[in-house]
């Protein structure tokens, strides 16, 4: 019985653990993007866009993992503000496909490589062995509690 709760508190101690790591690996880059007037979900719409060339709504949201209702903010804004372009799925009309505009790119070509340069610095700072070890690992989880 006290395995148990001990087990219980090294998970809420792992989830806690991977919430402090996140903070700080975005605050490496949170600089970068706030000289953009971007946040770091903003961010992550506009890198897997780019990754991804079009996406519908549903896809984006969890390629970026941003829940349904911020990504609607997000994507009215940069709609409105020419960064992405969004349209009517041909087989669907109720869903949109989004991808990147012009302004968008342009957009993402200017920040990519201060973030870049960031994450050198937290690579030298961390060291590239264990962030690829931590990434691997934390792939592996995902992959585990997704089955």
């Amino acid at each position: 019985m006290g395995e148990t709760k001990e087990m219980a508190t090294d998970i809420e101690s792992i989830s806690s653990l991977l919430l402090k790591a996140r903070e700080n690996t975005v605050a490496y880059i949170k600089p970068v993007l706030t000289r953009y007037d971007m946040t770091e979900q903003q961010w992550r719409v506009i890198r897997e866009l780019h990754k991804h060339s079009e996406l519908n709504a549903q896809q984006l949201a969890h390629e970026s993992g941003i829940l349904s209702p911020s990504l609607s903010r997000i994507l009215a804004r940069f709609s409105d503000d020419g960064i992405v372009v969004r349209k009517a799925n041909r087989y669907d009309q109720r869903a949109q496909n989004i991808r990147l505009s012009a302004k968008g790119k342009r957009l993402h070509s200017r920040i990519q490589p201060e973030v870049e340069k960031k994450h050198t610095v937290m690579e030298k700072d961390v060291g590239g062995d264990k962030l690829s070890r931590l990434q691997n690992l934390l792939s592996q989880i995902t992959n585990n509690l997704n089955d």
